[in-house]
């Protein structure tokens, strides 16, 4: 039982300090004469570190026993939770507010990603964070959107918006892009952990309700055989002309041809193509091909089948003197195709909602495996995918050009054969 109020009153001082234990590695310590003192000691082990932390004095911060003992155990309970000093306890809630704004959290952040992101994604992360920012009030503190008040200002301020406007996939993704940047504050002592918004690393009610993704729109292969004709006639589905230059006609036929998405299509240089192995290789930071940033070992190779050849050939006679297979004259981003070129063509051929050029994937998918039996892993490699299922995942950069040549050129000869795709 620990020491009473009668007791504590009646001890006096002596010539020498007095320790006399209260229960719980805590002591009253009445100093020796003339001061006449008594203050209370709490002792404690942490992290093999031995600690003797000052709690009050009596009559003056303490005037019960018991009193003494709760904000020990008190103490000492964070401390170890914790694993630190004991004497931080008082610290613990004076937290010192940020004064950078959010703004300038962004642009820390922002340069930090520009170092660790492919550019593609480097640039949407950047615009749909300078949404974020403009939605909030100028010059706010990254310190100001602390708990639940913080939560409903970016809810209310940038999350709302998007999602009245019937956008909930962007809603989602600026609040995990928040997220990171109130994570990345906290990684770089920008901020303390407990001035961060309150579960905003969690889903908010509304993306229960959105619906899961889907497939891009994609033909089965007998309607597709249709799609085909009206691309070789530059024709619309009612049989009315379409006006599409050369350059574009072949970048659909070589987006359907080469399998991978559009943009490494658009994106092709002539110095990637290999040709003692007759093999196009495609670098790991080619935009579209969805390898890591950093990533220098994985790279893409697409064989040369008859087919490309007479493709590239043609290609050849319209933009070999320039670094990119598909150069275009036209202003842009990039100095070739805009990757939405394919797909406008094939809007403009009556395809809408039945077909886009990522969804040749799917039908190149769909026909390789169904009818013609095909691996369904080589397939997948194919189209760009990459495998890292169990530990040699970690060890196979494997080319496999003899299984690539095969899968290739049984789905060139498939779309010209059995499809009619005329080049």
């Amino acid at each position: 039982m620990p020491l009473s109020a009668s007791k504590i009153n009646k001890w006096k001082a002596t010539e020498e300090e007095h320790w006399e234990r209260m229960g719980n590695s805590c002591y009253l310590v009445v100093a020796k004469k003339p001061t006449k003192s008594k203050r209370f000691v709490g002792v404690a082990s942490i992290a093999g570190k031995k600690y003797k932390v000052p709690l009050g004095v009596w009559g003056k911060d303490f005037d019960c026993p018991n009193d003494v003992l709760r904000k020990w155990d008190e103490i000492k309970s964070w401390a170890k939770k914790n694993q630190c000093d004991p004497k931080k306890f008082e610290e613990r809630n004076a937290i010192k507010k940020s004064e950078k704004t959010f703004k300038e959290v962004c642009d820390l952040f922002l340069k930090w990603k520009r170092e660790h992101t492919k550019d593609d994604a480097y640039s949407t992360i950047k615009n749909r964070l300078g949404v974020c920012i403009r939605r909030l009030p100028d010059d706010i503190l990254i310190s100001d959107f602390s708990g639940m008040e913080g939560t409903t200002l970016i809810k209310e301020k940038v999350i709302d918006p998007s999602v009245n406007n019937d956008h909930p996939y962007t809603g989602k993704r600026q609040r995990r892009l928040m997220n990171n940047v109130f994570d990345f504050a906290v990684q770089e002592l920008l901020l303390h952990p407990e001035l961060i918004p309150l579960n905003l690393d969690k889903p908010f009610p509304f993306e229960k309700n959105i619906p899961p993704p889907q497939p891009h729109p994609h033909l089965h292969w007998d309607e597709f055989k249709s799609l085909i004709q009206n691309v070789n006639l530059k024709v619309d589905t009612k049989g009315n002309p379409v006006n599409a230059s050369r350059l574009t006609d072949l970048a659909v036929k070589a987006s359907m041809l080469m399998m991978v998405r559009v943009s490494v299509v658009v994106s092709l240089r002539w110095d990637m193509y290999d040709e003692e192995n007759k093999v196009w290789k495609i670098p790991p930071d080619t935009k579209g091909l969805k390898r890591k940033f950093g990533d220098d070992k994985n790279y893409h190779y697409i064989p040369h089948t008859p087919q490309l050849e007479v493709l590239m050939n043609n290609l050849w006679a319209i933009n070999g003197y320039q670094e990119y297979v598909f150069w275009s004259a036209s202003k842009g981003n990039n100095p070739y195709l805009s990757r939405s070129t394919p797909n406008d063509h094939l809007k403009n051929l009556g395809f809408q909602g039945k077909q886009d050029a990522h969804g040749f994937r799917h039908v190149v998918t769909n026909a390789l495996v169904d009818i013609k039996q095909k691996d369904e892993k080589m397939v997948s490699r194919c189209l760009s995918h990459l495998f890292k299922e169990g530990s040699i995942g970690n060890y196979d950069y494997a080319e496999r050009l003899k299984q690539r040549r095969e899968i290739h050129e049984c789905w060139n000869s498939l779309l010209v054969n059995e499809g009619g795709l005329r080049i």
